[in-house]
């Protein structure tokens, strides 16, 4: 898994929220202005973000949008949006920090899995002591590359499993 960069999530949210296949800023640009929630903080930080400020202004015919578009230009002009502690410095809408702090959790998504790996290879680590459960019967029993099961249980390498297998192994310890 790895760390999303801010265009790269900003496009991932306009194509989910508001249901378009393409990035097509005049189609986005009016859906923003109609009903479609949450889509407005990002399509224009999307655009501060991409330099395509002007393209959108000209898609806009609310005034209220086009002056929090300029609020939000001055606002932003020397900060780096690829940093998720711009939620923490920016003095932005309510509306556009939360958008930032979605961001800020998309990034920091790598190291909360990571933690409640580490954590869950303590545990079994833990628990394969207590039971006297060797590496190659964790294996068999659940169908796992020896490789990789003894990288992540002698050596702590949490990298060579998913969140999903170190709980699988964690749960078959707890069962025996």
């Amino acid at each position: 898994m790895r760390r999303p960069n801010f265009k790269g999530w900003a496009s991932r949210e306009l194509l989910h929220l508001s249901g378009e296949e393409t990035l097509n800023l005049r189609r986005l640009a009016l859906l923003a202005q109609g009903d479609v929630p949450r889509l407005w903080e990002r399509l224009a930080l999307y655009a501060v973000a991409t330099g395509h400020v002007d393209r959108l202004r000209g898609f806009l015919y609310r005034e209220d949008l086009i002056a929090e578009l300029e609020t939000l230009v001055i606002e932003l002009q020397e900060a780096d949006l690829d940093n998720p502690d711009i939620c923490k410095t920016a003095r932005l809408p309510p509306r556009f920090m939360k958008a930032l702090q979605s961001y800020d959790t998309a990034y920091r998504k790598i190291d909360t899995r990571n933690e409640s790996k580490r954590l869950r290879w303590e545990r079994t680590v833990q628990l394969q002591r207590e039971k006297g459960a060797s590496n190659a019967q964790i294996c068999r029993a659940l169908g796992l590359d020896a490789g990789n099961t003894n990288a992540y249980l002698k050596h702590a390498d949490i990298d060579r499993f998913s969140l999903e297998k170190a709980s699988a192994i964690m749960k078959y310890l707890n069962t025996l």
